[in-house]
């Protein structure tokens, strides 16, 4: 009877640590992500600013999990002394998911968009 008792009880115990992680498994789970990374840049003998536009719009639907959205993007221009002007649209749409435990969370967005001006006084010589 002892015997029957201690096997129960490792049984019980050995069924909870299953659910234990089962349940520690599905909780970690990732949220999705946005990202945009955009790099202007313009290297001239121009004084007059840069004229810019970065337009990025990040939108996220319901809960959401394990997905992700990443865009990148490079404008340069290199020479010259004019005018310079740069255009940047970026568009994310992310429809919300959950499984079948209800997980999900709220969309995580980053955005880095760097814009850089250097003057360089030898284009003028020309």
């Amino acid at each position: 009877m002892k015997l029957t008792g201690y096997y129960l009880s490792l049984l019980s115990f050995s069924s909870f640590l299953m659910v234990v992680a089962s349940s520690v498994t599905n909780s970690a789970l990732a949220q999705c992500v946005q990202a945009d990374v955009g790099v202007q840049y313009n290297i001239s003998g121009s004084k007059e600013p840069t004229e810019r536009s970065n337009d990025v719009d990040m939108q996220s639907d319901g809960d959401c999990r394990g997905n992700s959205s990443v865009t990148t993007g490079v404008q340069g221009n290199v020479g010259g002394n004019g005018r310079v002007r740069q255009e940047r649209t970026v568009r994310h749409r992310s429809q919300g998911s959950e499984d079948d435990t209800g997980a999900g969370g709220s969309t995580v967005q980053v955005e880095t968009n760097p814009q850089i001006d250097v003057y360089n006084p030898a284009d003028n010589l020309r």
